[in-house]
C-alpha cells in the first residue's frame, strides 16, 4: 500500500471539466497526466485500453487513474474509426483493485465523498455511452483477471461483454458492504439488470468474490478464457469474429424483476434476515437492499444519483470508518508474513493455544481450518 503525505489534495480545476475530484487525497507519487492509461491500436478499428498506472503495482481507481481515463475517453470519442474497444490491465491477472480505500479512509466530508463517487460514475458512463449497449458505435469488451473487486467489477459492468481469466487467482464481485459502504459506481444498478434482482442481492449483500466458474454460471461474466488468450479472445469478440451472447437469465429471475409483488416479498424477507444478522447496527446492507430492489423499475440515471447520496452518507460515518480501518490494518498485517527480500515466511505447521473461552476456541478453530496441528 502507498503512504500519503498529509494534506495533499487535488487542486480545484486541475482535472478535466467532466469530472470534479477537488479535495480528494492524492498518492504522494501521483504521476503526470496521460501516464496511467495506454491506448494501443493493434489493427484498424480496434483499440485496447490498458490500465497501467506507474505509481501502483496494481491499478487502483484513484484520482490520477480517473483523470487519465477521462482524457483517454476524450480521444476515443473523437476516433471516427473506432468500432471495437477492449478494456484490460497491464497483465492478464493484474487488472485493478477497485476504489482507493486509503482515500476513502481520509475523506471526512460527505460532499467530497459524493464528488469522488460521482466522478467515477461519470467516467464509467462515458465508457458505457461508447458501447453498443449504451447507444454508441463500438463493441466494448472487458478482458480481466486476477482480483476484480468493487470498482474494478463496476467498470466491467459498464461494458457490453466481460471475458474473465479462468485462473485460481481470479476473483470478481462487489464486496463493498464489508467496508460499511455500497457499490457506488453503478454496481447496485447494473448487476441486477445483468443477473436479476435475486442473484444481485445475494452477491452484493454477502459481499462475495466469485471464482470464475461461479461468476460465469451466474451470468456476471459472459465468457471464460485462459489468461494467455484473454485479450486475443476479447478482441475477436469486440470485432465480431467470435460470437459471445449474454447468458440467459433464469425464468424465475426474469419474472421476479417484472413482478412488483414478488419483489416486495423478496425485499421483506431480505430485510428481516439483515436485521436478524446485524441487529440494525450496520446500515450499508439495508441501503444496498433498497437500491438493488428499486433497480428494476428505476431509470439508471436516478439509480446512480441514489448511489451517490448513499455512499456520501455511509463512507463518512463511524461504521464505515471502523470497517475500513480494520481492512487497511489487515492488509498491512499480510506484509508481516513477508521477509525482507519479499519472499514468504515458512508455513506454520503446528501451534498451541493457552487458555480457553470464546476467544481461545475461536483461535483454535481458525488454526484447525487452516490445517495447522493445534493443541
Amino acid at each position: 500500500m502507498h503512504r500519503r503525505r498529509a494534506g495533499r489534495r487535488v487542486r480545484a480545476g486541475a482535472l478535466r471539466r467532466v469530472i470534479d475530484l477537488a479535495g480528494l487525497p492524492l498518492p504522494p507519487n501521483a504521476p503526470p497526466e496521460r501516464s496511467c492509461v495506454r491506448l494501443e491500436r493493434p489493427e484498424p478499428g480496434l483499440v485496447v485500453l490498458v490500465l497501467d498506472p506507474p505509481h501502483r503495482s496494481l491499478a487502483v481507481f484513484d484520482a490520477p487513474l480517473l483523470r487519465d481515463l477521462d482524457l483517454a475517453l476524450d480521444e476515443l470519442e473523437r476516433d471516427a474509426a473506432l468500432r471495437a474497444l477492449v478494456v484490460t490491465g497491464r497483465e492478464p491477472l493484474a487488472f485493478a483493485a477497485g476504489a482507493d480505500v486509503k482515500a476513502i479512509a481520509e475523506i471526512a466530508d460527505p460532499a467530497v465523498a459524493a464528488r469522488y463517487v460521482r466522478a467515477g460514475q461519470q467516467v464509467f458512463q462515458r465508457l458505457h455511452a461508447l458501447s453498443r449497449g449504451g447507444g454508441g458505435r463500438a463493441t466494448v469488451v472487458a478482458a480481466v483477471g486476477g482480483p476484480v473487486p468493487g470498482g474494478a467489477c463496476e467498470i466491467c459492468l459498464a461494458c457490453d461483454r466481460i471475458v474473465l481469466a479462468n485462473h485460481e487467482k481470479t476473483r470478481i464481485g462487489l464486496p463493498e458492504v464489508r467496508l460499511g459502504i455500497i457499490p457506488g459506481w453503478g454496481g447496485s444498478q447494473r448487476l441486477p439488470r445483468r443477473v436479476g434482482v435475486p442473484n444481485a442481492l445475494q452477491a452484493i449483500l454477502q459481499g462475495r468474490l466469485y471464482v470464475p466458474y461461479l461468476a460465469h454460471k451466474l451470468g456476471i461474466v459472459d465468457r471464460l478464457a485462459a489468461p494467455q488468450d484473454l485479450v486475443r479472445i476479447a478482441s475477436a469478440i469486440a470485432l465480431g469474429r467470435v460470437p459471445c451472447a449474454r447468458r440467459e437469465r433464469g425464468v424465475w429471475s426474469a419474472l421476479v424483476d417484472r413482478n412488483p409483488l414478488a419483489l416486495a416479498v423478496i425485499r421483506s424477507q431480505a430485510r428481516k434476515q439483515i436485521l436478524a444478522e446485524t441487529k440494525g447496527h450496520y446500515p450499508a446492507p439495508l441501503e444496498a437492499l433498497e437500491l438493488v430492489c428499486a433497480a428494476a423499475g428505476t431509470p439508471l440515471s436516478r439509480g446512480l444519483e441514489r448511489e451517490v447520496a448513499a455512499v456520501g452518507r455511509l463512507s463518512t460515518g463511524p461504521i464505515a470508518k471502523s470497517l475500513v480501518a480494520i481492512f487497511l490494518a489487515s492488509e498491512e498485517a499480510k506484509k508481516l508474513g513477508k521477509r525482507a527480500d519479499g519472499s514468504s515466511a515458512p508455513a506454520v505447521r503446528r501451534g498451541g493455544v493457552i487458555g480457553a473461552g470464546v476467544m481461545g476456541g475461536a483461535i483454535a478453530s481458525l488454526m484447525a481450518e487452516s490445517r495447522i496441528d493445534v493443541r
